[in-house]
């Protein structure tokens, strides 16, 4: 390549941040009141210049909270070092920007999205045209609607690229930086998903389990079809909570790393996921489970949104929720499988998944820094974390109780050939949350404690400790 270009033209969406700040703000726009969105398509309908300077006068984003490209920006300081000039060129509003250029200090001027006038494709060629004037320029971008712009442009700068772009490039000898930061949609979708959560989900197996009764193969066909209606819905759900919280998880020690808030999976891509996965599930549901199923499947959609949008940000509410969304899970198993639930496993399930509510929360406030008032996008401060310590403890304990008066009604003799044996499962209650509460108490439990226990040997070894203790109280006799 010949002498570079003085002039680089640097795009903001998916090159120097790796998001969105239009769709992005909407979604924040959008979590204030979910109404909003009749409001954003009155704008949206009016031009997306109209729209994009609504949204930035409603929604003020924070530069420091964005995820930069952080190959790029170390690049670009090092051309401003060497005396080019970085020209931020941007199809954002100009309010969002200027917010940019200003906190990075790397810019001399900025041409943006206006009024009447929408900085992309075509429109943006022509700004930096009037701009660079007969002068040769660099472009910096990442997307097929920045094609025109590098095929005018004396070099490119290509972040995570189409690859026929940078091909074209290299061939012509106009690649002048290549990065490639994401990984592939695929495995980024997939990892939003969160697969390893679908364990919570094996609590639909739980009316089988614990009904005595021997069902047909078509109740098990049902109860694993049941989990997979589930499991999509889940992962629909996780798509919605990482989308709302995209702000309060860049401040998180581990959730900062999710596809969505690192930028590793576009947000549109996420608002797909989070439409898409339910929308299967509920028509997997309509086509082959009861209707009693279908309703439960909507009461858990129902609860999770008013979680996400609301119920989060209330201190014990959401832990409550948290619970009843386990408690949903057994509730499901037995409307696919057409069994009975009993009032003890109902009792049983609810204790015990408040306790495990309040772990999740009580990791979260304890890793949280003492100087915060509330730890972001939760109604709670460090100080909360020895209530929520103390209550975990005592609904586990809760949970032994009700396990060891379950054992001890003569509902229990009429299926146990020796129910005696079930004390022992008490014991294995009790031993497992006090481990896992000490365990958060000394910082050994990371944010998820469902994925602490996946892969925690000695939690797998209780879990089937469970199992073995249970066939042996139904099956054997002394």
């Amino acid at each position: 390549m010949s002498k570079k270009p003085e002039k680089i033209f640097v795009d903001l969406d998916g090159t120097l941040v790796r998001t969105d700040l239009f769709v992005e703000a909407i979604l924040l726009f959008l979590k204030k009141n979910p109404l909003n969105l009749f409001p954003v398509l009155l704008w949206v309908f009016r031009g997306i210049p109209y729209a994009k300077a609504r949204i930035g006068r409603e929604i003020g984003l924070e530069a420091a909270d964005l995820p930069f490209e952080t190959d790029l920006l170390d690049y670009l300081r090092v051309q401003k070092e060497e005396g080019r000039h970085l020209i931020l060129a941007t199809a954002s509003h100009r309010i969002y920007a200027e917010k940019v250029a200003a906190h990075l200090g790397l810019f001399s001027s900025v041409l943006a999205t206006e009024e009447g006038r929408n900085l992309k494709g075509s429109n943006k060629l022509a700004a930096i045209r009037d701009t660079a004037g007969s002068d040769a320029f660099t472009y910096a971008g990442d997307s097929t609607a920045d094609s025109p712009i590098w095929a005018a442009a004396g070099s490119g700068i290509f972040v995570n690229a189409p690859t026929a772009d940078v091909a074209a490039a290299q061939a012509a000898g106009t690649a002048e930086k290549i990065i490639a930061s994401r990984p592939p949609v695929w495995r980024a979708f997939v990892k939003s998903m969160r697969p390893h959560q679908y364990a919570k989900n094996a609590l639909i197996f739980v009316p089988i389990f614990t009904s005595q009764m021997h069902l047909p193969a078509a109740g098990f066909l049902a109860a694993l079809l049941a989990f997979i209606c589930f499991s999509l819905c889940a992962s629909g759900v996780y798509f919605l909570n990482d989308l709302m919280d995209l702000q309060a998880d860049r401040h998180h020690t581990s959730k900062r790393h999710r596809p969505l808030p690192a930028g590793d999976l576009p947000l549109q891509t996420g608002i797909i996921g989070a439409i898409a996965l339910p929308g299967i599930a509920f028509a997997l549901s309509l086509l082959f489970l009861p209707t009693a199923f279908t309703i439960v499947l909507i009461a858990y959609l129902a609860i999770t949104m008013a979680y996400s949008f609301w119920l989060k940000q209330i201190a014990t509410a959401d832990v409550m929720v948290l619970a009843s969304l386990y408690t949903l899970r057994v509730i499901a198993g037995a409307a696919a499988t057409g069994i009975v639930l009993s009032s003890w496993l109902l009792a049983f399930s609810m204790f015990i998944f408040v306790s495990l509510g309040y772990l999740k929360r009580y990791i979260e406030v304890a890793a949280a820094p003492h100087d915060e008032a509330n730890v972001h996008g939760r109604d709670y401060s460090h100080a909360d974390s020895e209530t929520m310590f103390s209550l975990g403890v005592a609904n586990i304990t809760a949970a032994v109780v009700i396990l060891a008066l379950y054992i001890n009604s003569p509902e229990v003799k009429g299926f146990y050939s020796t129910p005696e044996i079930l004390w022992l499962l008490c014991l294995l209650l009790l031993y497992w949350g006090n481990r896992i509460w000490v365990g958060a108490r000394r910082g050994r439990i990371a944010d998820d404690p469902v994925l602490f226990a996946l892969r925690d040997r000695i939690s797998l070894l209780i879990g089937a400790g469970f199992v073995l203790i249970t066939l042996a109280a139904k099956y054997l006799t002394f």
